[in-house]
């Protein structure tokens, strides 16, 4: 009797322990589930790719939104499920925000184009702010490096940030969203975050120029081709960028082709590289579930800027 009481007070006395060091440990049973299913939705990514209607895909796209945000909130240091939640704001505030601003601008109601731009804007911001999350929640001092000058930031990435498998992925969304949030913002002087923008852009390309279809070629490219020679800027180099890109891709991501389109076709006043390329991504025909969807959103666009030609060279 008095043995099998000893083996009850310490089965007890295990199951307190264990409930005091789930309590101490933060063990949470939400918690828990949510990691779960992130694990699950990273996997389930390609399906999103592979949609293939454009209106559904962007009402599925801004519910998304609001779901990663209940599940982040529950598991905010879940890092993959934080960066899908940077790229859902990416992919909505691009593909359908931009877009209706677009169409706005084009009939000339500009309050409304404002209005999406505005949208847009707190969108690529909250982005940024989730991706710098990640890279502090590793390394606490990373948001005060960033503050300084290029060439002490590139020491310090060579030197902290040189894992490409696992440090591409929140630098390269970093890049993409702080980038986006600085070219739509209605104050101008963010545009004095573009050097460190364009040093941790170039440190992603040095350890993985492939990395999502070669995404950051295509920010180098557009920085290149579109910014003043004395602020980094290099049509010549613009272009590399580009065509390095196309070349990775087999030129089935067409978002890069329009990127290439706008961003270097217009500022190096190259009407005709404009014209084919625009009219490669009307005509060409599906490239495969994984660039399904993106190639829809530009499409969209190439036939609308293909009818604006005009507004966008010197006769």
């Amino acid at each position: 009797m008095v043995g099998r009481r000893s083996q009850w007070n310490r089965f007890a006395l295990g199951v307190l322990s264990a409930a005091v060091a789930c309590s101490a440990s933060a063990c949470n049973v939400n918690r828990i589930a949510v990691n779960t299913t992130a694990s699950v939705l990273v996997e389930a990514q390609d399906t999103t790719r592979a949609y293939f209607d454009w209106e559904s895909g962007g009402y599925a796209a801004a519910s998304g939104v609001m779901q990663l945000e209940g599940l982040h909130t529950v598991s905010p240091d879940n890092e993959e499920l934080t960066l899908m939640l940077v790229k859902a704001y990416m992919a909505y505030a691009y593909g359908w925000v931009m877009d209706a601003h677009d169409l706005a601008e084009a009939r000339g109601d500009y309050d409304e184009s404002e209005y999406h731009q505005q949208r847009a804007y707190l969108m690529y911001t909250r982005a940024k702010r989730l991706a710098m999350r990640v890279l502090t929640h590793r390394d606490p001092q990373f948001a005060q490096i960033v503050e300084q000058d290029p060439k002490t930031l590139r020491a310090y990435l060579e030197k902290h940030w040189s894992d490409a498998e696992r440090d591409v992925p929140p630098l390269f969304w970093l890049v993409m969203s702080w980038s986006t949030a600085v070219n739509s913002s209605p104050d101008t002087t963010e545009f004095v975050d573009m050097p460190a923008i364009r040093t941790i852009a170039e440190w992603v390309a040095h350890l993985n120029e492939g990395y999502e279809d070669a995404g950051i070629l295509v920010f180098l490219g557009g920085f290149a081709s579109s910014y003043p020679k004395q602020l980094g800027g290099d049509p010549v180099k613009g272009k590399q960028y580009f065509e390095r890109a196309a070349q990775l891709t087999q030129r089935k991501n067409h978002i890069l082709l329009l990127n290439y389109a706008v961003f270097y076709g217009i500022s190096a006043q190259d009407r005709a590289l404009y014209v084919s390329l625009l009219h490669e991504i009307i005509e060409a025909g599906d490239q495969g579930p994984r660039f399904r969807l993106g190639n829809k959103v530009a499409r969209r666009r190439a036939q609308r800027y293909l009818q604006r030609v005009d507004d966008f060279f010197m006769q």
